[in-house]
């Protein structure tokens, strides 16, 4: 954490209300958001419980599963939510722009769930949908596979930095308020939300204390209190075992109904809230290359449906080493652009990288704006240098790639030299691109002196990685046959035979 985020956290204790980290929002609200609230059973493993989904705060639906232990309810669950989040995925699968190759979806789907939790909820359930067979005696509905495929995807995108197709509320709120509780007390909604914004006439400190109380504030998911199941729901899951044993209709529909209103009373509170962090949401600025990162998904988007279209495989049970390290390597660089636009974007990102001298700002006190050098390849080419005088505690060293918001875009720089200066620092910088084409640049587009200029690490062109041929992979790092349920599996392999295990 940094000295500013510090900062920040302490006032908000200090003061008992949330602080802004930054001026805008860094992520996209889409203006129909998917809102799934998914509910697993506490010591089950991948046994789903229940879901509230709608895509508006007066339009919900609620889906159970009577006995999270059978199999058939679970994938007759399954089947219910894939249809609502498939038909909502659909949605989005109608207007095109662009021709040929650089044809793209318009706009992306984007679900929100209550936290992190909800995300894992949702990669076991796209885990057990999307090898499921639809002929045979464990044969389930088209669209389960379908649904575990996509949800698997909007899974794994969300991992990337950046990306708004699938997120946890709590962060998006964490990214753009400060509290005075710790991280792992922020991925509760309900204390998040009496931070920021407790109810009218209702202390921060009340709010909390209900936020504590499960009866008051049920737990956002993905699993129950141990209250609640213990005094409600493990009783009523027997009444409805009972009913079902005896064949009994109208106590079946009974017990249907006393579980379908528990749940119900569980995710309500869960629901209203999340529909009041969205509004929050939308009262903060969005940043400006925000619209750059919606395109990029609506690039993945359009590239994993046109995949899907040609009958494409499920997503694999295990990356290989090869593809897990591509995969990092991928979710470095995204993290590592994602930061920069931030701090590009945002005046208290950059000063909160600032503090940590991974940025700098000062004003010019020494400039060369005609400095012409000659290339290697004897051609003469503009190279000002201008040298900033820094009161930051600066770690960049020479050599490193700048960009800087203060200037016009195409902007960049290097530095040439890090002096100290008494207690700042002397930064001299050459300017290397965003000058025009001409010898003389053209005006503005280099520092003079006296002008207050701020730079932060250009994230720049990565050479990807050169990873070895999959014959050539280490023998500490190949798939092999150990056991029935660790079979091997070829490195060029899309997915594994479909399973049917319970």
């Amino acid at each position: 954490m940094s000295m500013l985020s510090a900062l920040a956290h302490a006032e908000a204790m200090d003061t008992m209300t949330a602080v802004p980290r930054t001026a805008f929002r860094h992520h996209r609200l889409s203006d129909r958001p998917l809102v799934v609230i998914p509910l697993t059973m506490a010591g089950e493993a991948g046994a789903p419980l229940a879901a509230m989904i709608g895509t508006a705060k007066r339009d919900m639906t609620l889906l159970t599963v009577p006995q999270p232990r059978n199999r058939d309810q679970r994938f007759t669950f399954a089947a219910d939510l894939g249809r609502h989040v498939m038909d909502y995925i659909d949605s989005h699968r109608q207007h095109r722009r662009g021709e040929g190759e650089r044809s793209r979806y318009t706009d992306v789907p984007q679900i929100l769930v209550p936290n992190p939790g909800g995300i894992k909820a949702l990669a076991d359930l796209g885990r057990m949908c999307r090898f499921r067979s639809t002929s045979g005696p464990y044969a389930v509905p088209d669209v389960v596979p379908e649904f575990g495929v996509w949800l698997t995807f909007l899974v794994e995108t969300a991992e990337t930095a950046g990306t708004s197709m699938l997120r946890p509320l709590t962060t998006l709120l964490t990214e753009h308020w400060a509290t005075g509780q710790s991280a792992l007390e922020d991925q509760n909604l309900a204390s998040l939300m009496a931070w920021i914004a407790p109810p009218p006439g209702v202390s921060v400190q009340q709010a909390l204390e209900e936020a504590e109380n499960p009866d008051v504030c049920p737990p956002a998911g993905p699993a129950t209190s141990p209250e609640f199941d213990n005094r409600d729901l493990a009783p009523a899951i027997k009444r409805f075992d009972a009913a079902h044993i005896l064949g009994d209709p109208h106590a079946l529909a009974a017990a249907q109904r006393e579980l379908s209103d528990l749940l119900a009373e569980q995710l309500k509170p869960t629901w209203r809230l999340m529909w009041t962090a969205i509004s929050l949401l939308r009262s903060v600025p969005e940043a400006p290359q925000t619209a750059r990162r919606h395109d990029h998904d609506c690039r993945l988007f359009t590239d994993y449906s046109d995949y899907q279209d040609t009958d494409g495989l499920p997503q694999r049970k295990r990356d290989t080493a090869i593809s897990a390290a591509r995969r990092l390597s991928r979710l470095e660089r995204s993290l590592a652009d994602f930061e920069a636009a931030m701090a590009f974007d945002d005046p208290f990102v950059l000063a909160d990288r600032r503090s940590g001298g991974e940025a700098f700002a000062g004003t010019v006190v020494e400039a060369e704006p005609d400095r012409i050098v000659t290339t290697d390849k004897n051609r003469r080419v503009p190279r000002p240098r201008a040298s900033v005088r820094a009161q930051d505690p600066l770690r960049l060293a020479p050599g490193t790639k700048l960009v800087s918001p203060s200037m016009p875009a195409g902007h960049k720089a290097v530095i040439v030299s890090v002096v100290p200066d008494g207690e700042a620092t002397l930064v001299t910088v050459e300017v290397t691109a965003g000058m025009g084409r001409a010898l003389t640049p053209k005006a503005g587009t280099v520092p003079v002196l006296d002008q207050d200029i701020a730079y932060l690490p250009d994230p720049g062109w990565r050479p990807t990685p050169n990873f070895p041929d999959p014959a050539r992979t280490p023998w500490t790092h190949r798939v092999t046959a150990d056991g029935p349920d660790d079979a091997g599996v070829p490195e060029d392999a899309a997915a594994e035979e479909w399973g049917h295990e319970n």
